[in-house]
């Protein structure tokens, strides 16, 4: 009889007695269906002990998990994993539902799925119904009664999931997704993110994949691996295939395959099979034409990160697009308003955009090193007040910062990107934008010493002014560069520049710019030839003076102060400080000013005026912090340690020099001989 399930009798009029034996139903199926385990696992105890409360909640009524996050990360084997090691939990089974074999052109056939579910729940395959809704009803009747795990893989959407609910206390339902799932998070679902794996676990999972030690043997070269995998799993799966697949291919062979980032994905495939991009394409497919469009642009700008304007800046109402590449998690939002690749995701971005969008790349990176050039000069001149620029005083828009303090925190903010607006600028004949940004990077490598970066940003400028045939740009970067060389003990390479930068302003009509090649001589010869220094100095003061430049002169007069006192012409020192202060003071060079009453500090430490000198010192502490100087505030604050020393407050030096270190090491300074003040 057609929908009806079990034991049939029929009979027509009965006389008598009549016994009917019917034999025990059957017990009821358990299904086990959920793929092994990942045969190597590092623990995900966050994302473990949010699926564990979701269980733990199920005798309360049916509940469901969303695992979501970039495609190959690893959610298919979190699960599974979890599932393995939490069996005692479901002991009337556990099902599993593959959605990227239902998948067909035409859709996703969910129905086909509820249908492999009744199966396994014993419904013979003449009792399931024909229709969507009756496969709903039927598989949530048999899933009333037991306690079972769902899984749902690699589902898109939220109608993948509802079918699979049930009002039952004891079915917990686990999807996971390459896409948030907000409609499901709205109600009540829990979401678990899994993110990439972080380099020591990235190295446990290369290791325990390659038992044969290679990579136990060599630990730079597989923490070079899992940086080029980004943690990826599916990644670190491919670069394992590889090693065992080839028993004399060492780690170091391999990361040189895998160090260009034009070929690394390529270089990520087994068998022919180029698997880490196969992974992305499949969520590049999934998009629509708006989103996978922004995708190819962010792929084709040289940046580290996209703060929101750049985004608005390559796409015309750019919220959807934005959102469907966030939800995807081919788009990361790493802050307010600020959003990144991961690193593989960049190269396919990248790889995409230079196949299906190359005629854009020009006019893209032309806009964006436009709207960068702008920024950086008004924050240049934000940060840095009046002084010399080759490239200008900014262009006569509005300045977007209001004070100092927040046009360096944007500097910092976008260090990343700015070193590599430089980089593409000059090599993409944009020689004028390279140099002018590079010499506008100044203002944040005076105030923090990142000091790789600005050598490379200087040196990438100065052959870019070269090129654009502007001998003073190449000038000033190669003597204000001098400071980078000399801070990182390369003082040949410090003396070469000075040498070159003299050199090109031998005949300059800029007598500022002379002065300061001079001054920044001066600081040179301060370290290998301190007599000459002062002649140095003093030759950069009479220039200043004779071209009206106060500034100039007070800077020329300051370092001659600083040279001064070091040679212990003390009275000379004091004059010359207490002058060069006073004159920073009238100009409103407030930075300048702060320095100024260090050295003053300095000086009357050195003169036995201790109370004088930790009243400077107090002082240009102040104005450091409030200004977010952190390079000058250290320099004070060590030098005011000094000074509480002799005076017998040793636990406030103390302190003093712990605010140092933590200043020097958040610019990545070498802080060690400060440590060692302070005890650790």
């Amino acid at each position: 009889m057609a929908g009806v399930d079990g034991v049939v009798v029929q009979a027509a009029s009965i006389g008598g007695d009549v016994v009917v034996n019917q034999p025990a139903a059957p017990p009821p199926e358990r299904p086990d269906q959920l793929p092994p385990p990942a045969a190597v696992f590092v623990d995900r105890a966050p994302q473990f002990e949010v699926l564990d409360r979701v269980s733990a909640d199920g005798a309360a009524g049916g509940r469901v998990a969303v695992v979501v996050g970039l495609a190959g990360v690893g959610k298919s084997a979190l699960v599974t994993t979890w599932g393995a090691r939490r069996g005692e939990r479901f002991p009337d089974g556990r099902l599993y539902v593959d959605f990227t074999a239902l998948r067909t052109p035409d859709g996703t056939a969910v129905a086909d799925g509820l249908a492999e579910c009744l199966r396994s729940l014993g419904v013979r395959e003449e009792h399931i119904p024909p229709t969507f809704a009756g496969r709903t009803a039927l598989y949530r009747t048999k899933m009333a009664a037991g306690r079972r795990l769902v899984v749902l893989d690699d589902v898109t959407e939220p109608a993948h999931v509802r079918p699979f609910l049930t009002s039952s206390p004891g079915c917990v339902v686990v999807a996971t997704s390459n896409e948030r799932q907000v409609e499901l998070a709205l109600d009540g679902a829990a979401e678990v993110a899994v993110r990439p794996l972080d380099p020591p676990d990235a190295v446990r999972v290369l290791d325990a994949l390659c038992p044969d030690g290679r990579v136990a043997a060599d630990p730079a070269s597989a923490a070079a691996l899992a940086r080029l995998c980004a943690g990826l799993p599916v990644a670190l799966r491919v670069v394992a295939g590889r090693l065992l697949g080839r028993p004399f291919l060492t780690p170091a062979a391999l990361v040189e395959q895998l160090a260009d980032d034009a070929r690394r994905l390529d270089a990520l495939a087994l068998g022919g099979e180029r698997v880490v991009s196969a992974v992305f394409d499949n969520a590049y497919r999934a998009l629509d034409p708006a989103a996978a469009a922004l995708y190819r642009r962010l792929g084709l700008l040289p940046l580290h990160d996209f703060p929101r304007e750049v985004v608005d800046l390559v796409a015309d109402r750019a919220d959807g697009p934005l959102d469907a590449l966030v939800r995807a998690h081919l788009l990361d939002e790493v802050a307010p308003d600020r959003f990144a690749f991961h690193g593989l995701v960049a190269l396919h971005a990248r790889g995409l955009g230079e196949r299906e969008a190359a005629g854009e790349a020009a006019g893209l990176l032309s806009a964006v090193l436009a709207h960068y050039e702008e920024r950086v000069r008004h924050a240049d001149q934000a940060v840095m007040g009046d002084r010399l620029r080759i490239g200008g005083p900014p262009p006569p828009t509005a300045s977007p910062f209001t004070d100092r303090g927040r046009a360096l925190a944007w500097l910092v903010a976008e260090r990343a990107n700015l070193s590599a607006l430089v980089r593409a600028a000059a090599s993409n004949g944009h020689d004028r934008v390279a140099w002018r940004l590079a010499e506008a990077l100044t203002a944040l490598y005076l105030n923090r010493r990142y000091l790789d970066d600005w050598i490379e940003s200087a040196d990438l400028g100065a052959r870019a002014a070269r090129r654009d045939g502007r001998a003073d740009a190449e000038a000033r970067l190669r003597s204000v560069v001098s400071r980078a060389y000399a801070d990182s003990g390369r003082l040949d390479r410090a003396g070469e520049e000075l040498r070159v930068a003299r050199e090109l302003v031998e005949r300059s009509a800029n007598p500022v710019l002379v002065a300061s090649v001079w001054e920044f001589t001066g600081r040179y010869l301060d370290l290998v030839d301190p007599p000459a220094a002062v002649a140095a100095y003093e030759r950069a003061l009479e220039i200043n003076r004779g071209a009206g430049e106060r500034r100039g002169a007070a800077l020329a007069t300051f370092f001659l102060g600083g040279s001064l006192h070091r040679a212990g012409e003390h009275g000379a020192a004091l004059r010359a400080l207490t002058g060069a202060h006073a004159e920073f003071e009238a100009i409103g060079d407030t930075r300048m000013a702060g320095r100024a009453l260090i050295a003053l500090g300095a000086l009357r430490a050195d003169t036995g005026e201790p109370a004088t000198a930790r009243h400077d010192l107090e002082a240009a502490v102040a104005v450091f912090r409030e200004s977010g100087a952190a390079h000058y505030e250290a320099q004070a604050l060590v030098v005011l340690a000094d000074v509480l020393e002799a005076l017998g407050e040793a636990g406030a030096a103390r302190e003093h020099l712990r605010r140092a270190v933590v200043l020097r090491e958040a610019a990545g300074a070498d802080a060690s001989d400060l440590r060692s003040r302070v005890g650790g």
